[in-house]
Formats: structure tokens, C-alpha cells, sequence
């Protein structure tokens, strides 16, 4: 990540992170730096707060307050990709993310390994789930799916739209409500 030569970063982690956070219609994360170290060689630790959540350098980072913010929004991108994926081989529970994350896992989440029994499901059930499951995937994180073709799309959609019916019937069930 770093460009020593010049003290920056070669990419750009905090626009990223200001990305992501926009994407999903939070305000954009906020940087409080604290100085350490003497002015001639200054070490910043970082604290960046990103919609419910915070995160701080677990170390002081050397150079300049705008390298810094790199480093620290770097990490803050790599605990999001982390928290993800543990959440998606089974390692952490949807109770333990916060909102913000459930729902990006939610949309992100792949169930074309799982084994399911046919249902038969209501037509307008069906329909108001595609519905949901596009306007989901479009609007979460519209530059992610600007570079898919439209099968991957339509499978992105189909495996949501698939999801949600399935959750929507478990708890149906589990309210002793009939569909029709």
C-alpha cells in the first residue's frame, strides 16, 4: 500500500471508504487524529467513525496526517472484507455485525450451494421479492454491479430474490400465516 518515496499511498483507501459509506447513505467518516512523537518525525494515531461504528489504529502510524488517514481507512476497509467473510463461512452470527454490515452480507451473500426443497410460492410474492432483491443489489452498492454482465447480474438478482422468499416463508410459518 505505501509509496514510500513520496509518503503516500498508492491507493486511494480513503476515498474508498468514503465510497462505501455513501453507497449506503451514511454521512462520510470522520477523522480524529491525535499527534505523537515530535513534529520533525510525527506518529498519528487515528480514530475513523463510520455510521454506528469506530475504529482506531491499533498502533501509531509514522509520516504525514494524510498517510495516516490512508493507513487507518485502510484497516477500517480490510475489517468490513473480514467481518464479511467470517460472517459468510459461518465464524461470526448476524447478531454480532452491526446493520450496517448484516445488510451488505445480506445482499453479498451466495446460497447456489445450498440444498433446498422445491416450494411453491405466490405469484405477487414472487414478484414483489424480485422486486426487492434488484432494487437491493442496484442501490446498496450501484459501482460494484456496474462492471457485471447481465448474467452474472441476473444471477445475483435470482439468488436474493430466492432468499428473501425463503425467509419470508419461514416466517410466515412461524407466525401461522397463510400465503395465497
Amino acid at each position: 500500500m505505501t509509496n514510500q518515496a513520496n509518503g503516500g499511498a498508492t491507493e486511494n483507501y480513503k476515498g474508498l471508504l468514503i465510497q462505501y459509506c455513501q453507497e449506503r447513505g451514511l454521512h462520510q467518516p470522520t477523522y480524529t487524529e491525535t499527534q505523537l512523537g515530535p513534529s520533525d518525525a510525527p506518529q498519528w494515531q487515528v480514530k475513523v467513525s463510520y455510521g454506528d461504528q469506530v475504529h482506531e489504529t491499533p498502533e501509531p502510524v509514522a509520516g504525514s496526517k494524510k498517510f495516516a488517514h490512508q493507513v487507518a481507512s485502510q484497516q477500517v476497509l480490510a475489517k468490513i472484507e473480514s467481518r464479511r467473510e467470517s460472517f459468510l463461512t459461518g465464524e461470526v452470527e448476524t447478531s454480532a455485525l452491526s446493520a450496517l454490515e448484516a445488510e451488505d452480507i445480506f445482499e453479498a451473500e451466495d446460497v447456489s450451494g445450498a440444498a433446498f426443497e422445491p416450494i411453491e410460492v405466490p405469484t405477487p410474492l414472487l414478484s414483489t421479492a424480485l422486486t426487492i432483491a434488484s432494487e437491493r443489489i442496484t442501490s446498496a452498492n450501484p459501482s460494484r454491479y456496474r462492471t457485471l454482465t447481465d448474467s452474472e447480474f441476473s444471477d445475483k438478482v435470482s439468488k436474493l430474490t430466492l432468499k428473501i422468499v425463503r425467509e419470508l416463508l419461514t416466517e410466515a410459518e412461524k407466525g401461522k400465516i397463510t400465503l395465497r
